[in-house]
């Protein structure tokens, strides 16, 4: 038993808690915009002042977008959507205590980019022409070449 297991335990059940809360009798103030987005960087500023760099990384990987009362917050990759995932808890619960409205959820996308492909052989090179411009099979069979 050490304790940072304690910590973690403590952690664990307040995310229990929280689950457990009817929002619908919680306040639900208007906000603008802009103070939500001074919270979301305020968060970061907070993690890394704390050390957690990565964490805070993640949240300026992209803007986030208030759709109604959810935010749709779209990541590159399924690793950071995880990462995102387990700081969710206690990021809501700040957004939501400094905005006092406990109706604003988070919604974590991973919106995966098309990975640029490289052509290096001499086959990759023709083929990728050939995309290009499919007369150069022609090309290739009327004269007899070959790469």
């Amino acid at each position: 038993m050490s304790l940072k297991s304690l910590t973690q335990k403590v952690e664990a059940v307040a995310v229990i808690d929280e689950s457990e809360i009817d929002r619908n009798t919680l306040p639900k103030d208007p906000f603008a915009e802009s103070r939500f987005h001074e919270l979301w960087n305020a968060y970061a500023e907070l993690l890394i002042r704390q050390g957690d760099k990565s964490l805070a990384s993640i949240l300026r990987a992209s803007k986030p977008v208030l759709a109604g009362l959810t935010i749709k917050y779209a990541l590159p990759n399924n690793l950071m959507a995880e990462q995102l995932g387990r700081l969710k808890p206690k990021l809501l619960k700040y957004i939501r205590e400094n905005l006092n409205n406990f109706s604003v959820d988070l919604d974590i996308e991973v919106v995966e980019t098309e990975v640029k492909k490289f052509v290096y052989t001499p086959q990759e090179k023709y083929d990728k022409l050939k995309e290009l411009n499919p007369h150069i099979e022609l090309l290739k069979n009327v004269f007899g070449l070959d790469l």
